[in-house]
């Protein structure tokens, strides 16, 4: 968007300024998504018409800036505030998915740990036990028969696992199975400050650069919607854009939908009351943008160490429970 910006700044037409555009970039996709546009506007399309036939790319949000751009004719303006909006979303994007790489990769090689402890470890001790022909403490039945089960039936837990996947996908798509997982999500105290703070960023921030671009108030507010990940915030964010067409206010509205915090429902008054509801809407977002920072870091910290406690605790009940045995065995013989 940036390279659009400086071109268009040098008065060149849309077209051209997509042609010199696809010489510049050097990512594959990039430029074969910037072809795409430049043939739809030589089609006769305008830019944002042009943006829109490739949803999988541009946003709704975006898409409609540059359709109030165009009608507005400042277009290059507009694509300034596109440009920021979308490296400000990524920013805080990319920084949810980064702080989860570590716990995720913890869990992984944990499990594998376990695993190789299971397949390949336990079955000597196994031969062991059956030597010696005790009777071994339930416990260590049960571990051993969870190694030969990882052993000899592998191939039921992927099976399983892989339908399990398929499955739950499936019933992910439908919009009261995401409203239920959401909800759940909000009910675990340590996600819902994290959920409720990126949702209100991503909202906030959406809104407040459709309304600085012109888009109507009653449609910001449906494209700003579409822009949150929970269900139970699209829900509470449809509900509130109803009442909002009936002539509430916006905080007001805000205050009703019930999941909204107090300190974003008072600056949006205070913005309305003001006539700076842009400006206090970015203020929101950015507050919570710093909010998620220390959400996250805070998550991580609890996150962390409780699967290392965990996955300890299961090493730890495996080699009791083999040394159980061998305490038993030792007794009987002596």
């Amino acid at each position: 968007m940036q390279q659009l910006t400086r071109l268009l700044a040098a008065s060149l037409p849309v077209d051209r300024a997509l042609e010199i555009l696809t010489t510049l970039l050097d990512d594959r996709r990039a430029r074969r998504i910037v072809q795409r546009l430049l043939e739809r506007v030589r089609d006769g399309a305008s830019l944002a018409d042009a943006m829109a036939a490739d949803d999988q790319a541009f946003p709704k949000v975006c898409v409609s800036m540059v359709r109030a751009g165009e009608e507005g004719g400042a277009l290059r303006a507009v694509l300034v505030r596109v440009g920021e909006f979308l490296v400000r979303s990524e920013t805080i994007r990319q920084k949810v998915v980064s702080a989860m790489i570590y716990p995720a990769v913890l869990m992984v090689v944990a499990a594998g740990a376990i695993a190789l402890i299971l397949t390949f470890v336990l079955p000597q001790f196994e031969l062991m036990f059956q030597d010696a022909g005790a009777s071994l403490p339930v416990s260590t039945r049960l571990v051993m028969a969870a190694s030969r089960f990882l052993r000899n039936d592998w191939w039921i837990i992927l099976l399983g696992g892989a339908i399990a996947v398929v499955v739950f996908q499936r019933v992910m798509q439908r919009p009261a199975a995401q409203a239920l997982r959401d909800r759940a999500v909000l009910r675990v105290p340590v996600l819902r400050g994290l959920v409720t703070r990126y949702e209100v960023s991503r909202f906030s921030r959406s809104l407040g650069v459709l309304l600085m671009n012109g888009v109507p108030a009653s449609r910001a507010l449906a494209l700003a919607g579409a822009t949150v990940g929970s269900r139970v915030f699209a829900d509470a964010i449809e509900t509130l854009a109803l009442r909002f067409k009936e002539g509430e206010g916006l905080a007001t509205a805000l205050e009703q939908a019930g999941c909204f915090p107090n300190l974003a429902i008072q600056l949006v008054q205070i913005g309305e009351e003001t006539g700076r509801l842009q400006d206090m809407l970015q203020e929101i977002a950015d507050i919570y943008d710093q909010e998620v920072e220390r959400a996250l870091e805070r998550l991580l910290a609890l996150l962390v160490p409780a699967i290392t406690i965990l996955m300890g605790l299961i090493v730890a009940l495996i080699v009791a429970s083999v040394m159980t045995a061998m305490v038993s065995i030792n007794g009987l013989v002596k």
